[in-house]
């Protein structure tokens, strides 16, 4: 059953909640950008929506397990490297702020009414089935996008900041690990490959992947450079203790299944 519905409307969660042994929670608005250009839709949907689902589990189904879609973004720039769960966290835009309130509504509603909810802080996510349309919510899948479409791939700077990157099919396996445990109940984990690589690194391996991609290196734009947070990459310490998890797919690896898909299907998902 498919039911399409927006996560602020609380009666149309009711139906879609009620009698699910399994909730995963990825309704979001996912663009840092788009956050900081209209901060109260992002408002609206990450604080709003998420709160909507958890009273709504917790008025008519709050034996289901709720896992929740996180961000790395609720750390903003890393003071140490790398990132664990005791990292402070201070946002470095709308998006982030909102995601951490988010978070801090799972971990009440699990203190105060016994919802097992976990929250997963996801680091940069890529793989097949993204939509490419826009460059505000997965920069690799854009770039494998515009690679195969013939246009230049934009590098702000030179490329150094740093991030981990985590392909799609690892994420969905630690989230059902997540929603199988009980020692997950309750709990907050970092989710990423524990790799750490350069952005330059990631466009190169493009560039290889699809013949004739063109790299052009440009100045920051002042919108982006103001939220940009420079090196992250995540301890999986913790999920992998409690959880089991460990990566299956590798940067190599999951770039050249992007790019197979992508080559396959690019018009499906523009």
């Amino acid at each position: 059953e498919v039911i399409k519905a927006d996560v602020r409307d609380r009666k149309r969660l009711d139906a879609a909640v009620r009698g699910k042994d399994i909730i995963f929670d990825c309704a979001a608005q996912v663009s840092h950008t788009l956050s900081m250009s209209d901060p109260f839709l992002d408002l609206d949907i990450n604080c709003r929506g998420a709160l909507n689902l958890l009273e709504t589990v917790r008025k008519v189904n709050d034996r289901a397990r709720v896992v929740y879609a996180s961000t790395r973004g609720v750390i903003g720039t890393a003071r140490k490297s790398p990132v664990d769960e005791s990292h402070p966290t201070d946002p470095a835009d709308v998006q982030g702020i909102n995601k951490l309130a988010a978070e801090k509504y799972y971990l009440l509603y699990h203190r105060a009414y016994g919802l097992a909810t976990t929250s997963m802080r996801i680091s940069n996510a890529f793989g097949p089935r993204a939509q490419v349309r826009t460059g505000d919510y997965a920069i690799v899948n854009w770039f494998v996008k515009r690679a195969l479409s013939g246009e230049p791939l934009a590098v702000f700077g030179d490329g150094s900041q740093t991030r981990d990157y985590i392909y799609v099919d690892d994420i969905a396996e630690a989230m059902l690990l997540a929603a199988a445990s009980d020692k997950a109940m309750g709990e907050v984990f970092m989710l990423g490959s524990g790799v750490e690589t350069k952005f330059i690194d990631v466009v190169r391996l493009i560039e290889k992947l699809v013949p004739g991609a063109k790299v052009e290196m440009r100045p920051w734009p002042p919108e982006r450079k103001a939220i940009e947070i420079g090196r992250f990459v995540v301890s999986t310490g913790k999920v992998r203790r409690l959880l089991g998890f460990r990566p299956r797919v590798s940067l190599n690896e999951g770039m050249r299944r992007t790019v197979d898909f992508y080559r396959h299907r690019l018009k499906e998902y523009l």
